[in-house]
């Protein structure tokens, strides 16, 4: 059944004493009741080892005094018990025992039991003293170097991916630029080479008409030497042939020979 803690239930008690009337129902002679409260509820540590490092001991948890005292309590610790310093509605603080006293054969530490009575008894998790176990507990550190590696590999190969894609990106560009400027120069030199195979083709085809009307233009021996050795001396005294003086050795030197 659920109670109601703000609102306990009353119930009357008496005795049953052979025939005696007035006390078969204490409760109404003297206007009394018992108040019945549901039971404290102790909350068990958040992390899985509690890492002990002041004074006292704090554990929480509800309706704690509402039906019972400090003295109804008791806190053990591993093999020693946690001296109760003050309960409240929430919360219960004790002072814990010393870390020999407290030694137990769990390789984990000292167990805090809360006990009350003989009938309730509560297992609120793992006490670890600061002396005995100063780092941080390996299998939760391990799960955070993981977490935290991951999250920093997570995080490089995202920069790396973004640096990768910039880079290709950029290189595409480039690529694509020189592409079209070698396109570009094709096509110019592509334009130049049919000119210039044009005007070839008509130079050619003056060349081959002019040889073909009035024959190779060549000179005869004399007036070739005559040039190679005498170029740009078109008056030389040497080149007039058709002088008289000239014409009368030439007939005079046939006829000594």
């Amino acid at each position: 059944r659920i109670f109601d803690p703000e609102n306990p239930m009353l119930l009357e008690y008496g005795f049953l004493m052979d025939n005696v009337l007035r006390v078969q129902n204490l409760s109404k002679t003297h206007n009394n009741h018992f108040e019945l409260y549901p039971n404290p509820e102790y909350f068990t540590f958040e992390e899985r080892v509690k890492y002990f490092k002041s004074e006292y001991l704090t554990i929480n948890g509800r309706n704690l005094d509402r039906a019972c005292k400090e003295s109804d309590v008791e806190v053990k610790i591993g093999n020693g018990y946690c001296n109760i310093t003050s309960l409240s509605r929430q919360q219960l603080t004790c002072r814990p025992p010393t870390e020999a006293a407290a030694a137990s054969d769990s390789p984990s530490g000292p167990e805090v039991v809360v006990r009350i009575g003989s009938s309730l008894e509560y297992r609120i998790g793992i006490l670890s003293y600061e002396s005995s176990n100063i780092i941080m507990d390996w299998g939760d550190n391990v799960v955070f170097g993981v977490i935290a590696g991951s999250v920093v590999f997570l995080l490089i190969f995202v920069a790396l991916l973004v640096a990768y894609r910039k880079k290709t990106s950029e290189s595409n560009r480039v690529l694509r630029n020189m592409q079209e400027q070698m396109d570009i120069l094709e096509l110019r030199v592509a334009a130049e080479c049919k000119e210039a195979f044009a005007e070839l083709q008509t130079e050619m085809t003056d060349l081959t008409g002019d040889l073909t009307s009035g024959g190779i233009p060549f000179l005869d021996y004399r007036s070739y030497a005559m040039k190679i050795l005498f170029p740009n001396h078109e008056d030389h005294i040497v080149l007039q042939w058709e002088r008289p003086e000239l014409l009368r050795k030439e007939k005079g030197l046939r006829l000594f020979a």
